[in-house]
């Protein structure tokens, strides 16, 4: 299969569902889902939206070239001989980047976080079925996977390989989770997502209106340091998004603000990355039980645990001000809630 028939044959547009929850303070909101987890059963979600311009190798000038001659810009069939990459044992990322690199028949090197050799992790026995080479290695060597010396020594080893940094942050996953946003026909004020990386929320603000504002669910104990991640990536993303777009003036103007329309809330990562207390786990097993569609404990239940709780805060205080600090919301405002699948989490933790 190339990369064209496989990216056809998505779930694309990913659907916008209403989601009206009995929840306090929901009847003061209109809110809609972003089914990104109906993308696809194994890439769903932000993984598959961070990794779908990580393939494309071509030059924007050559992009412009393959538009004008009616050809589709946007993908490149041109696949790179081998693809490494970085994860913990139950990597979202490397999970779908994994079965992607099957589905392509590209080799793919998967440099995993601790030893999994007695105890393979189910994300792990699938790579394995899929093909990959798996290479463990410590905690020192793992800490240098952004190193430049330590990806010159990767690049002697997989030679011409797409080396592809942890959770495919890299200023091409940008461009991917713009098109969240470019999908969306409705008007609305506010998008919401988990934040870990601080990819997706900076690829959300950076295709956002200047009206309208991201609010980001820390799932990691990390004040300041999330918000660093978001910026950094930010100035360079609206260079990014300024090349790809027909609409310069409207992404100007975005550059103005840009850094104002996003938010982060700390409140709900409890207890930190990977954290899921009993109450979490509960409030999981609950919603899936009652709701539409499925959520885990390490990203997509955090954020609507976050949810459930701000619109509760919003319904007893009724904030009419500061509406852009910590998640908080106006009477009357259309809201977007990404889920941004991923259920390798749900794995560990047996969550159903």
């Amino acid at each position: 299969m190339n990369f064209e028939s496989f990216a056809d044959a998505l779930c694309l547009p990913s659907p916008l569902e209403p989601f009206a929850p009995d929840w306090e303070g929901a009847e003061h909101v209109s809110m809609f889902v972003k089914r990104d987890d109906k993308i696809h059963p194994v890439i769903s979600g932000n993984k598959w939206r961070k990794l779908k311009y990580a393939f494309a190798l071509l030059t924007h000038q050559e992009m412009a070239l393959n538009s004008q001659a009616g050809f589709r810009s946007d993908l490149n069939t041109q696949l790179p001989s081998s693809v490494v990459s970085f994860g913990g044992g139950f990597s979202n990322h490397l999970h779908a980047l994994g079965y992607l690199c099957h589905q392509l028949n590209v080799p793919f090197h998967a440099i995993i976080r601790g030893d999994y050799t007695k105890h393979p992790s189910p994300m792990i026995q699938d790579l394995v079925k899929w093909g990959a080479q798996v290479h463990y290695v410590n905690k020192k060597t793992y800490q240098q996977r952004d190193e430049p010396t330590y990806l010159a020594s990767l690049r002697t080893q997989f030679p011409d390989a797409l080396i592809i940094p942890e959770g495919g942050s890299q200023m091409a996953a940008l461009k991917g989770v713009q098109e969240v946003v470019n999908e969306i026909d409705i008007p609305f004020d506010r998008i919401i997502a988990p934040v870990a990386s601080g990819t997706t929320l900076a690829g959300l603000t950076s295709a956002l209106s200047p009206h309208q504002h991201a609010i980001g669910i820390g799932v990691l104990k990390g004040e300041g340091y999330l918000e660093g991640l978001v910026e950094k990536f930010l100035e360079p993303g609206l260079a990014f998004n300024l090349a790809h777009t027909s609409t310069p003036t409207h992404t100007s103007a975005l550059s103005a603000c840009s850094k104002s329309q996003f938010s982060i809330n700390h409140d709900f990562h409890c207890g930190g990355y990977g954290k899921i207390p009993p109450y979490l786990k509960a409030f999981c097993e609950n919603f899936n039980q009652t709701m539409p569609f499925e959520i885990e404990g390490v990203y997509s239940g955090k954020m609507f645990w976050a949810l459930k709780h701000l619109l509760a805060n919003f319904a007893s205080t009724n904030l009419s001000t500061n509406a852009c600090e910590k998640g908080a919301f106006k009477k009357g405002q259309t809201l977007i809630i990404v889920h941004t699948g991923g259920i390798q989490g749900a794995r560990k933790n047996k969550i159903p």
